[in-house]
């Protein structure tokens, strides 16, 4: 208890030596690009909308810190979620330019497959942000001209499962160390729901509207019915089970001619969280380094876990307009010795309807020193 004690004394002077002492390189180092390998493997950040089989080709590029890129590096792809979930793809090796290829067709269904690669650097395992492809079974849908619109609140839904799909992790955990599964934990994650708001104006008064959620070629349709009033207006909550990531298709169709569109997006954010080094001893001060969170938010979570080891100057941190931050983090001093998880969080900016909040997690490993063997086991 008292070794918690310390530590948490520790993180809050570590904390206010690095706020007092780096505020001006602080300052310096906020205004990141919106490129800064918080992550540093990324994939294509645009989605696609392609007819069935395809091909597709999606490319991941490998950084280091200084965001150069780094040839001959083996890239793992998996699909997370989609038609294609669990297909057997073959793993690619970056170029010179550091960029690793993976071509794919559709052998299932219509849908959206969310594309994930990944590499390892011996110590953790780096995740790049998701790759959408929107499968077609036919010809896009879209709403016949009309003056009618819809706007639909919050535009996107943020799933408490997300932090996984962002979040690092070790390569090879210590084995007194390693986390019992949750009851349950074998079925995955189950749909999250929600309730959305879809507002619509300029449809025919006193008309009876069909609002259809995920109503793309391929999708999982979910419809609910409105009315309008004498001026052509409706609002009606919606409530949504969560369909898989990607961008969802929202239609309001009156059947007298008057169609409108809207669309959702699952997940709101792609956060990623990372430390720079990853590794080092009791005492040693890392820099945390985020990106894409909310823009000019501030950090509400920057915590050591387990066992949770609170920071008590959170409010001092910031993102920056692109959505990262970089700041000096103190390693407890009196911390045992092994793997621990740094926790950042952000609320989400969208609401309470909009989901979880923002967050992503990064590994660090307190050794002795600052570097280990690969087969470096704790003892304890």
């Amino acid at each position: 208890m008292r070794r918690v004690q310390l530590a948490v004394a520790a993180v809050g002077a570590g904390v206010l030596i690095a706020t007092l002492f780096a505020g001006h390189a602080l300052a310096a180092q906020i205004g990141l690009s919106a490129t800064f390998p918080a992550s540093r493997i990324q994939v294509d950040t645009a989605h696609i909308t392609l007819k069935m089989p395809g091909p597709t080709t999606v490319t991941a590029i490998v950084e280091d810190w200084h965001g150069a890129t780094i040839p001959k590096v083996p890239v793992s792809f998996t699909i997370l979620s989609g038609p294609n979930k669990g297909k057997s793809l073959a793993p690619a090796t970056t170029n010179k330019d550091g960029r690793a290829t993976l071509t794919y067709s559709n052998s299932g269904e219509p849908g959206i497959d969310a594309i994930q690669a990944s590499f390892t650097d011996g110590l953790e395992v780096h995740k790049s942000n998701r790759h959408f492809v929107l499968w077609l079974s036919g010809p896009p849908a879209t709403a016949i001209r009309s003056p009618a619109t819809i706007r639909v609140t919050p535009t996107c839904f943020q799933p408490a499962a997300a932090v996984i799909a962002t979040s690092n992790t070790f390569k090879k955990l210590a084995p007194r160390t390693t986390p019992k599964p949750s009851p349950g934990a074998s079925r995955g994650p189950q749909p999250e729901k929600t309730t959305a708001n879809v507002t619509g104006d300029n449809f025919n008064p006193f008309s009876a509207v069909l609002i259809t959620f995920d109503a793309g070629p391929g999708g999982s349709p979910q419809s609910f019915e409105a009315q309008t009033d004498v001026f052509g207006h409706f609002s009606r909550d919606i409530p949504l089970t969560m369909p898989a990531e990607g961008v969802h298709l929202v239609r309001a169709d009156d059947f007298r001619q008057r169609e409108a569109d809207a669309t959702y997006s699952i997940p709101c954010f792609q956060p990623s969280v990372a430390l720079d080094p990853p590794i080092g001893p009791p005492g040693f001060v890392t820099t945390v380094v985020g990106s894409g969170f909310p823009a000019n938010s501030t950090i509400v979570v920057l915590n050591w876990q387990p066992p949770a080891l609170l920071s008590p100057l959170p409010a001092a941190i910031k993102t920056d307009a692109n959505g990262a931050f970089q700041f000096p983090l103190l390693v407890l001093y009196h911390d045992l010795l092994g793997p621990r998880l740094m926790q950042a969080i952000v609320a989400n900016p969208f609401g309470d309807r909009a989901g979880s909040a923002i967050e992503a997690d990064a590994p660090f490993l307190v050794t002795p020193g600052r570097a280990q063997p690969s087969d470096f086991v704790l003892r304890r």
